[in-house]
């Protein structure tokens, strides 16, 4: 059996290390054919006694032996007849299983991210934010986008909310907090190192801090008054950040919820008044 074939059979059974190797093995076999096993494990990601390891999985002596493998796997045209490009999505899937699959996957995020916070630490979470003065909002790339979608959304209702991309303004805003103030840090690994410095000197000033991070203690976590969890599968390729992005925003959509809840007199009124005026926007460009 081809060495290609092989790595794409036993794929899924593999941990996430060698699925990183996996990956590399199954996009750059003709660069991997030509390196040492230290020069694969720095390409990779992985340890170099990682790489030997591998490749005695897959039946070969030592990783010589694997790159003969590929060598003749590559000569014979024998390359797999799919890879992974998602987690469980292949790159000869039909689009309509590609949405299948990524439909399972989302709703799989959405289910553990609501099981894994209770109902005590999101009530919690919702009063820190409506007893806020002003809440900043941080997150970098996906997590971004989440932060601007909830502060738009907290706007609407009446609430001092901003999202805070740059680091510099960040620091310099959250070094100012009063006490009343709150950052809301969104980082998935919550390993950022500019969101951690935030976080910490909020923590300094005494305002307040919530994170939405992912359940795995991390760094962020540490500095934080309150986390929230999301759960997502992110493991295999990180290729946009589909799940943690679905599950955090599902977590914010639910704390915006939440707080329409806790003001019923003014907050419904407040979003029918946001959409009229961007209706008369819109008529006013017509």
């Amino acid at each position: 059996m081809s060495s290609l074939l092989r790595i794409r059979q036993i794929y899924h059974s593999l941990s996430a290390n060698d699925r990183k190797l996996a990956d590399y093995l199954l996009a750059s076999t003709d660069a991997a054919r030509h390196l040492s096993s230290q020069q694969v494990a720095a390409q990779s990601g992985v340890s170099q006694s990682s790489v030997v390891k591998f490749a005695q999985k897959l039946g070969y002596k030592g990783f010589t032996a694997l790159k003969l493998a590929l060598s003749d796997a590559l000569a014979t045209g024998h390359m797999p007849l799919s890879v992974p490009v998602h987690n469980q999505i292949l790159s000869d899937d039909p689009i309509k299983t590609v949405g299948e699959k990524l439909l399972t996957e989302k709703l799989a995020a959405l289910r553990a991210t609501l099981d894994i916070n209770s109902e005590d630490k999101l009530q919690a979470g919702v009063a820190l934010l409506k007893n806020a003065g002003r809440i900043v909002i941080v997150g970098i790339g996906a997590s971004g986008l989440v932060a601007r979608d909830f502060s738009y959304k907290l706007m609407k209702i009446g609430m001092t909310a901003v999202a805070q991309t740059d680091m510099h303004v960040l620091l310099a805003t959250v070094q100012a907090f009063s006490p009343r103030d709150v950052l809301l840090a969104i980082s998935y690994s919550g390993a950022r190192r500019e969101i951690n410095l935030a976080a910490q000197e909020a923590h300094r000033v005494g305002a307040g801090v919530m994170a939405v991070t992912n359940f795995s203690p991390n760094s962020l976590q540490q500095h934080a008054d309150i986390s929230l969890y999301t759960v997502a599968e992110e493991k295999a390729q990180h290729s946009g950040a589909i799940s943690s992005t679905v599950a955090q925003l599902s977590l914010t959509d639910l704390l915006f919820m939440a707080l329409v809840q806790r003001d019923l007199e003014h907050a419904p009124q407040r979003i029918r008044h946001s959409e009229e005026l961007v209706k008369k926007l819109s008529r006013s460009t017509e």
